[in-house]
């Protein structure tokens, strides 16, 4: 009866996260909304369906178990290409703006909160994290530079390491250990340091034995052993995990980009990672939405939006323009958009909180406090993340002066895409019809590879539903350039004098007539 309980409430954890996700791209809205909203549905303030005491996890366990996959995602989606020209701007915004945060926060948290020091400091670390993943894509959508996205992707894949590092030295001296101020900084160092090289180790060791053995076949497995190994062998040194696997990861995606590794293959890892991050994600969301007691959390949410306001619109800001104040190549507004775009707190937030109610419940954290800490966390997550994601469009128009990209360029892009996608698919049948791939690779990258078609054909379709000119427009301009061609014929024709003048004037009068009719339907359709 209590396996059958178990798969009862892992069937219900995916369920709940799948229809939260959907709910959230329907609206549009960052994903940890709606799984905090389903998990609080579910759980013990209102059904009571939800039930984690049945699974045999508590929050510190569920912590352990989601960051390291959630760190080790942001890596593997790195690219150190696109970073590398910029690492001196990622590497201070990852640190200086990092501790800046944690100080800052920590300040007005033990004065204006009356907050204990350490457990402000906890508060500073906890919301230090930063996520603004669900906020990326609307910068694909408009006209700005590529160095801006990158600082922001960068921020997102090591953020989260130096902001848990420091979590973690907090967390030890509220557990009665004395660090003084040159021992916090001199421990940071040493993890910092000790965790970059493991990390950086046993990622090339990995990738190497892998790429020894020509297990390129393999490398979705390949990634999990990197993950475990790079997470055991740092809890075994005792130093910084999250930091060693955030570089493991980042060393591993140089080898799946590389050309050892079939695009099927590499496909398909990342694919599995997204998975596993998703449902590490919605169990965190889920298993703290179905612990919340609306009365307890109450007293917490006008205290948290104070925070979160505070942060949003004074200590980022401020940490943001010191940690970039050697980079002259982005300007005043670049950073400020820098500031806002990576205001939204996330995952980790919320995990590293549950580690704190999770010492509560053991006795070894003072209760009030941390009942404060979690109400405040998830509170300043709803806020940043809803203010933010609402906010990011119109920012980036008010701040750069960026268009969203038109319609009209969608379709001619994702037009673009799907031709391309076509001409490679039918040079991919025609190697396999000669004998140069097999059979059995054949269908599987020709099966992947109409999903991804099929994908932009969806997309195309959404565009004309929402704005049927769109096709009309380049229906029309397709149709010119075929027109055009015959033009070109008939001259041509012509001039070998394979045509008589009186048909060869009787066609082209024929052509320039449709079009000018085609000219008149554009302008018709453009006036309206």
């Amino acid at each position: 009866m209590a396996e059958i309980a178990i798969i009862h409430q892992l069937a219900l954890v995916i369920i709940a996260g799948l229809v939260a996700a959907r709910v959230g791209n329907k609206f549009r809205i960052p994903e940890a909304i709606p799984l905090l909203v389903v998990g609080y549905i579910l759980g013990v303030d209102m059904l009571r369906l939800l039930q984690v005491d049945i699974l045999g996890i508590n929050l510190d366990f569920l912590a352990l178990i989601a960051v390291p996959i959630i760190l080790f995602y942001d890596g593997l989606k790195t690219d150190l290409k696109n970073i590398r020209p910029m690492w001196k701007t990622v590497f201070s915004i990852t640190t200086i703006a990092v501790i800046g945060s944690v100080f800052g926060i920590a300040l007005f948290a033990h004065f204006a909160l009356k907050l204990s020091i350490l457990s402000s400091v906890l508060l500073g670390a906890i919301l230090a994290s930063t996520d603004p993943a669900g906020i990326l894509p609307v910068l694909q959508k408009l006209n700005i530079r590529k160095k801006l996205s990158v600082v922001l992707e960068g921020e997102t894949a090591f953020n989260d390491a130096t902001a848990i590092t420091l979590f973690l030295i907090a967390l030890r001296a509220t557990q009665g250990e004395t660090i003084g101020i040159r021992g916090a900084a001199a421990d940071f160092l040493y993890f910092a340091a000790a965790s970059v090289i493991v990390g950086l180790v046993v990622g090339i060791v990995i990738r190497e034995i892998v790429r020894s053995l020509g297990l390129s076949r393999d490398v979705t497995f390949a990634s999990i052993i990197a993950l475990l190994a790079t997470y055991a062998v740092a809890e075994l040194l005792h130093i910084s995990s999250v930091i060693a696997v955030v570089v493991a990861a980042v060393i591993f995606r140089q080898y799946l980009q590389s050309r050892d590794v079939d695009s099927l293959h590499r496909l398909h890892t990342f694919d599995l990672w997204e998975n596993i991050n998703f449902l590490a994600i919605a169990l965190i969301f889920l298993v703290l939405g179905s612990q919340l007691e609306l009365a307890i959390l109450l007293p917490y949410i006008g205290v948290g939006l104070l925070i979160a306001l505070a942060f949003m619109f004074i200590i980022r800001p401020i940490t943001i323009l010191i940690s970039m104040s050697f980079d002259k190549s982005f300007s005043l507004q670049e950073k400020f958009l820098i500031s806002w775009l990576g205001s939204p707190r996330g995952s980790v937030s919320a995990a590293l909180a549950s580690i704190i109610l999770s010492r509560a419940h053991t006795g070894t954290f003072d209760a009030t406090e941390a009942t404060a800490i979690f109400g405040i966390t998830l509170t300043v997550i709803v806020a940043t993340v809803t203010i933010t994601s609402l906010t990011a469009s119109w920012s980036v128009k008010k701040l750069l002066r960026a268009e969203a990209e038109t319609a009209s360029a969608q379709y001619r892009r994702l037009a673009a895409e799907l031709k391309a996608m076509t001409i490679s698919s039918r040079k991919l049948n025609a190697e396999w019809k000669t004998g140069l791939v097999s059979t059995k690779m054949y269908e599987e990258i020709d099966r992947e590879h109409k999903k991804l078609m099929q994908g932009i054909e969806d997309k195309i379709d959404e565009i004309v539903k929402a704005s049927p000119e769109t096709e009309m427009k380049a229906r029309a301009f397709k149709v010119r350039q075929v027109l055009l061609d015959q033009v070109s014929a008939l001259n041509e024709a012509y001039e070998n004098k394979e045509l008589l003048q009186d048909d060869y004037q009787a066609i082209l009068e024929k052509f320039i007539e449709q079009i000018e009719r085609l000219d008149e339907i554009e302008h018709s359709t453009a006036t309206k």
